[in-house]
């Protein structure tokens, strides 16, 4: 393991999504650009793309106020399929634009709300990364805003006005602006969405980065991590000393080769099963400890990451998946330091070899408490891979979601094994899942009003998606064939990738 103080500087940084749009967005191809009627009612969303080298797309959504407020709200996604983006344009009924016309409409009306003293949403600190810098690079392109030459603001209450009016005031004058306020009452909000009983601000939410959310801690506290581990073994006698040394060059810190992967999986397994369980214990205890500020001044060492794919393919259900549950127990600074936005890679492959048939103890991780919320998710694709992949085998997947949706609902309130957030995260396995059978523990746990909206949508969307095949789950959110995860690895995050 690399020293404390040591900068970060050879080899592939796993980046959290917000580092990774900070640093890494703009040096992306600008992709196609889509765009509602702007002008039609003074609001829409623009849809900006970049382009991954390794087939990937990432995007941003820009909720647009053309008549004052400029950039009302806005999400991101990295790293998206040509379908899921689809869907997304599909479900906004947006049409291509160019990227100038984009750019202009989204800087013109956040200069437009500035004259008022509005400033763009907070979401915008990080979805402007998305966008070129506002520079006389991009061509000029003169639109029209505000409603017949004065602000326009179209408020959805009292409150939201209450929030603008002053400014308005302020800094345009009495007289200068015009204003409506739409209050639709709570008992007509459903009657606000489309045929298909989509709503497009639920999308938004529902979309966003879920440590993004401005629903995330709306419905109840985090649940506090406390996991106190044992001592963890501070040196190991490998049977192959060679091995840590390879599995830490910097060269190898996001995948191997697959002359390297062959070498070492032509080793006889009961060895080589040994050699990766004490490397995962050993490094867990190495870096357990500290704070994402000491990570930071570390150079990034990958032996845990590639370990935990290895062990895939020689580990067993009991020693193994020990040493796999024990990486699930660490703290969310743990997981940002070793796997950053990779953990869904890593480890659901990892946990459905090695756990499709210790679902008792899969679902005993659940309950645990103390346990971070991040770590407990990567459990929930894991165990839907088995229903996709053995489909005899669904009715026992099925029970097994079932006791995790009873669960939650009777602990929620406590915190202490689920939250909010984890909540929102199982329902998106559930939907994947298709089991419209468990609509009634679906709707127990809705009714705590305790599950994070902004990450799963409201008790209508989650059942009519539970039953629209468009959103099961799919194979390839899965990759198992070992060759294959370390090629996407290095897709995902070659640094010229």
């Amino acid at each position: 393991m690399a020293k404390k103080k040591q900068k970060k500087q050879q080899g592939q940084q796993f980046l959290s999504p917000e580092q990774y749009m900070k640093q890494r967005a703009r040096t992306l191809e600008i992709g196609k650009c889509y765009m509602t009627d702007i002008t039609e009612v003074g609001e829409g969303h623009i849809l900006v793309t970049r382009n991954h080298t390794g087939g990937k797309i990432s995007m941003a959504v820009f909720l647009v106020d053309a008549y004052c407020l400029g950039v009302k709200d806005s999400f991101y996604r990295l790293r998206l399929e040509d379908y899921e983006l689809e869907e997304i344009i599909d479900k906004i009924g947006a049409e291509e634009c160019t990227y100038e016309e984009a750019h202009n409409w989204i800087y013109g009306s956040i200069a437009y709300a500035e004259e008022a003293g509005i400033e763009p949403d907070k979401s915008f600190n990080l979805t402007r990364y998305m966008l070129e810098e506002d520079t006389d690079d991009i061509p000029l392109i003169e639109y029209e805003f505000g409603k017949d030459g004065k602000h326009m603001l179209v408020a959805h209450s009292h409150l939201e006005a209450s929030r603008y009016l002053p400014l308005l005031k302020q800094n345009l004058g009495e007289g200068n602006y015009d204003f409506v306020i739409n209050d639709t009452p709570d008992d007509e909000e459903e009657d606000a969405y489309n045929e298909d009983g989509f709503d497009l601000g639920e999308m938004a939410e529902r979309l966003k980065n879920w440590k993004d959310s401005p629903m995330f801690k709306t419905y109840g506290p985090d649940v506090e991590y406390t996991y106190q581990h044992p001592d963890y073994p501070k040196s190991v006698s490998l049977h192959y000393p060679w091995l840590q040394e390879e599995l830490a060059k910097p060269e190898n810190d996001v995948c191997l080769k697959d002359e390297l992967t062959d070498r070492i999986l032509a080793l006889p397994h009961e060895e080589l099963r040994q050699d990766l369980e004490q490397l995962i214990i050993y490094h867990i205890g190495l870096t357990c400890d500290y704070s994402l500020e000491a990570y930071d001044n570390w150079e990034y060492n990958g032996t845990l990451s590639t370990a935990l794919m290895l062990i895939a393919e020689v580990g067993n259900d009991t020693t193994s998946l020990d040493a796999v549950l024990e990486v699930m127990r660490q703290s969310v600074d743990f997981f940002d330091y070793h796997f950053g936005d990779s953990a869904h890679e890593v480890l659901p492959p990892t946990i459905y070899k090695l756990g499709q048939h210790q679902l008792d103890r899969l679902l005993s991780l659940v309950k645990e408490e103390g346990l971070s919320t991040h770590a407990k998710y990567q459990l929930f694709p894991a165990v839907v891979q088995i229903a996709l992949r053995q489909p005899e085998r669904r009715s026992d997947i099925v029970e097994w979601f079932r006791q995790v949706l009873r669960f939650a609902t009777n602990h929620i309130k406590e915190t202490k094994a689920f939250d909010s957030t984890l909540a929102g995260l199982l329902m998106c396995d559930v939907i994947d899942l298709q089991a419209i059978e468990l609509q009634p523990e679906v709707k127990a746990l809705f009714d705590t009003n305790l599950v994070d909206l902004g990450i799963c949508g409201k008790y209508g969307s989650v059942i009519r998606d539970m039953s629209n095949p468009r959103h099961a789950g799919h194979l390839d959110d899965c990759i198992l064939d070992i060759h294959e995860r370390f090629e996407d690895m290095r897709r995902r995050f070659d640094r010229n990738n």
